[in-house]
């Protein structure tokens, strides 16, 4: 009995303690650091040491090895959330609380603070069991915790169509080699194994085995800094932001708050006009970056330390190599990284920030390491560089060198706290944050002149946005009078800021804020390109591919010379129907919104016209006859135009391409809205039968121009009639616009005259238009524009970051 007995007693004792493990430390490898932990190797467990309850820190997750797929967007070193986050113990229980700072209180009074902090809701992240106490520490198995898939990987690959995945307990630990610990920020790595069915076709391409996706998650725990001084946010001035409600604001001043996101930057003398600063910015960049592409990185992310010189800080910014065995990771370095996908796709910057006062502890860069190549490509169908038996042309490579400087200044811009700036490229391309088009001219002789292709310094737009994110304010001067002075003196200069939300829209007004674009004219310069494309396919050839390649690889070179103004295109639409406009403040210097004028939305609507005519359109014979059928091993790509004609070049398809990205943007339910409405306003302006008018004057004709020509021309039509059909059941169309369109339509079917293929395509639009006009279904009501929300409820919702 003395055996069941003692048994019964120590089971007793251990049930008593409330501890579900009695660990020998002592035998365990202990990292001493920001959160301590130990390491048990052998059983792949690892428990932290939590010292210090109810105190906040930050918690990032990040992904340390990708998936390495584009069009999936899970790379290599990519940041998750900044999260407010402390222990909390509840019985036997420490919970990892995410703590909601959408919605503050910043008060003396504890009641109102509670109230406020009750009203709405956190987030436990994890709860972890206490296993053992250790004097006053608590020690809690957190293994399963580091082998979650924190960074959403299933999610994504579901949400991007790739099959469904989910974590594999039995192919996931931790990766010790990149587990570690300092003083202010603990580094815990695992590799996770997401195992599951139905994988697509982009993560068949990029996994051996795409049953199993095998990843590294990085989970660290970060010391807060001393609280940085915020600065309020200006929509003027140029940078991402963070935002909260602050229920203890009176009831006459605005209930959100809005801070820039920046780094910590002091003078180490407050009062000089220029100083030494305290601790300079510094960027590394990853040492798997190749030559020349790593010295061309280095300069371009160096430009940045000309603006803040001019906005009075000296040293205060550099990039260099990092040195041998950094890691990207560690939320001490602000770094650039090289990374690689299977296919081309965008480069980006981020940020680890202080989610209470939005200053920037970690700039995150990441550059796709084949963006380069399109660029080459650019340059490549413009120079036909590979003459037999002469060295390649070396503009081509200078060329994406060159943008590879301007990509590296851009991309940390953002890390540094600046949005895009894209009404700057008009204006001597004043910014790094735009995103810039190679400048290439001709001469006379068709010569090209690649010497101007990017710029290659940082923007005056830039300077003064540095000034305002962080300049300081003279001796007695206070900070409202800085930044109101700053942001006066930027526009005054002739300056101005507008950035994604009204460039990326398809029904896009602003005349001068354009993606990929460049000249103070956006319909002159689509001519001028226009002219250089005529010339450079006139002599497009053989020598546009390097010897031993296979022939049919020059339509991946003739695609972007072919499509060289599609930007430039989008740009000019939208000076039809535009308005030139500003983030403009009550009071301030910025100029008043107005239309844009009626000569520049003609020659605008001119130059689009001319980009669809036959003549532009048409792909010259000598480059159908060079470009054959896709040999063995070389099929067709997302990069190369589509057919309509089986393996053969489709000599309509880009013809196509160009048409219908013309009357997407021309006939944007928006844009047709507004050139209706702004006739009504100014009749000085062109009106939207006007518009119809001009372009149906200028593609229906009884006269055909002969060989492809012909074809082009009964495609545009076509596809003008197809526009129209849906621009006239399109809900988001004005009742009027809608009822124009459908008079219009009436009017096409009504057209007669030619012969032969002419008359029987007469004849198709007729019967096509009279069956959609009889058809019921085809009768939508126009959608309803809801009506602002009323008392006693309504404003816009706020979180605490703006995502970038």
């Amino acid at each position: 009995m003395k055996k069941p007995l003692y048994l019964l007693c120590f089971l007793t004792l251990w049930a008593f303690s409330g501890f579900s493990q009695n660990l020998d430390l002592s035998k365990l490898s202990k990292k001493e650091g920001f959160v301590p932990f130990y390491l048990d190797e052998e059983k792949g467990k690892i428990y932290l040491e939590i010292n210090e309850l109810n105190k906040e820190f930050l918690y990032v997750n990040s992904l340390t090895a990708g998936v390495g797929s584009n069009d999936i967007g899970l790379d290599r070193g990519q940041l998750g959330d900044d999260r407010l986050v402390e222990f909390r113990r509840t019985g036997n229980k420490i919970f990892l609380v995410h703590k909601n700072l959408g919605f503050r209180a910043y008060t003396n009074n504890p009641s109102e603070a509670k109230s406020i902090q009750d009203a709405f809701a956190e987030s436990v992240l994890w709860g972890f069991e206490i296993v053992q106490k250790e004097g006053e520490n608590l020690i809690v198995d957190a293994t399963n915790f580091y082998l979650q898939d924190a960074h959403g990987v299933g999610e994504t690959l579901t949400r991007s169509r790739q099959g469904t995945y989910r974590v594999d307990a039995s192919r996931s630990g931790l990766f010790f080699p990149m587990t570690k610990n300092f003083p202010q920020n603990t580094e815990v790595e695992a590799t996770i194994t997401l195992t599951g069915t139905g994988a697509g076709g982009y993560l068949r391409s990029v996994t051996p085995s795409p049953e199993a996706v095998t990843v590294r998650m990085r989970h660290s725990f970060i010391e807060l800094p001393d609280l940085y001084a915020m600065r309020e946010f200006d929509p003027r001035g140029g940078f991402f932001f963070i935002s909260y409600q602050d229920y203890t604001t009176p009831i006459d001043e605005p209930l959100v708050k809005r801070f820039i996101s920046r780094h910590r930057l002091e003078k180490k003398d407050p009062s000089a006009a220029v100083s030494e600063v305290v601790e300079p910015i510094v960027y590394y960049l990853d040492r798997g970056t190749p030559e020349p592409v790593a010295s061309a990185l280095i300069e371009g992310g160096n430009w940045w330390a000309q603006a803040f010189e001019a906005a009075g800080f000296k040293n205060a910014f550099r990039v260099e190599l990092a040195p041998e065995g950094l890691d990207l990771m560690d939320v001490r370095y602000n770094v650039i990284q090289w990374v690689h996908r299977s296919t081309r796709g965008w480069s980006y910057g981020s940020s680890v920030r202080d989610p209470r006062t939005g200053e920037i502890l970690k700039g995150h860069v990441s550059l796709g390491s084949l963006r380069v190549r399109q660029d080459y490509l650019i340059a490549q169908g413009l120079l036909q560089p590979f003459e037999d038996g002469k060295p390649a042309d070396p503009r081509a490579m200078q060329m994406a060198l060159d943008r590879l400087k301007q990509l590296s200044a851009h991309e940390i811009g953002h890390t540094i706290g600046v949005a895009h700036s894209y009404a700057t490229s008009p204006d001597g391309r004043a910014s790094v944050m735009d995103y810039p088009h190679p400048l290439i001219s001709q001469d006379a002789d068709g010569n090209l002149d690649f010497s101007q292709a990017y710029d290659l310094k940082i923007g005056e737009w830039d300077k003064w946005a540095i000034k305002y994110g962080y300049g300081t304010p003279a001796p007695g001067q206070s900070e409202d009078e800085f930044l109101k002075k700053t942001l006066e003196e930027t526009y005054a200069a002739g300056f101005e800021f507008i950035t994604d939300s009204d460039s990326r829209n398809p029904s896009g007004v602003h005349p001068r804020s354009h993606l990929w674009d460049n000249g103070a004219s956006a319909s002159a310069e689509l001519t001028r390109l226009l002219k250089l494309r005529e010339n450079r396919m006139k002599s497009f050839g053989l020598n546009a591919i390097q010897d031993g390649d296979p022939q049919a690889l020059l339509e991946e070179v003739f695609v972007p010379l072919y499509l060289m103004h599609r930007y430039q295109l989008e740009a000019t639409t939208k000076l039809i129907g535009g308005l030139d406009y500003a983030y403009k403040i009550k009071g301030d210097n910025q100029q008043a919104q107005k239309w844009t004028s009626a000569a520049d939305q003609a020659d605008a609507l001119n130059a689009l016209l001319t980009t669809i005519s036959p003549a532009q359109l048409e792909v010259p014979q000598h480059i159908l006859a060079l470009i054959p059928p896709r040999p063995y091993g070389y099929g067709r790509n997302r990069e190369t135009f589509p057919s309509r004609t089986g393996p053969t070049f489709d000599p309509i398809a880009p013809a196509e391409n160009i048409v219908d990205a013309t009357f997407g943007f021309l006939f944007e339910s928006g844009r047709a809205n507004r050139v209706y409405l702004q006739n009504l306003q100014d009749k000085s302006l062109p009106g939207y039968q006007d518009l119809l008018d001009k372009v149906t004057s200028q593609l229906f004709s009884n006269t055909l121009p002969g060989g492809l020509k012909d074809e082009i021309k009964l495609m545009t039509e076509a596809k003008f009639t197809d526009h129209l059909i849906a621009l006239s059941k399109e809900p988001s169309a004005s009742q009027t616009v809608r009822a124009i369109t459908r008079m219009h339509l009436e009017k096409i079917g009504e057209m007669t005259g030619g012969s032969g293929a002419l008359l029987a395509h007469r004849q198709y639009l007729h019967d096509k238009i009279e069956a959609f006009l009889d058809l019921p279904e085809e009768w939508p009501a126009q959608e309803r524009l809801s009506i602002p929300d009323g008392a006693p409820i309504g404003m816009e919702s706020f979180g605490c970051d703006f995502d970038f």
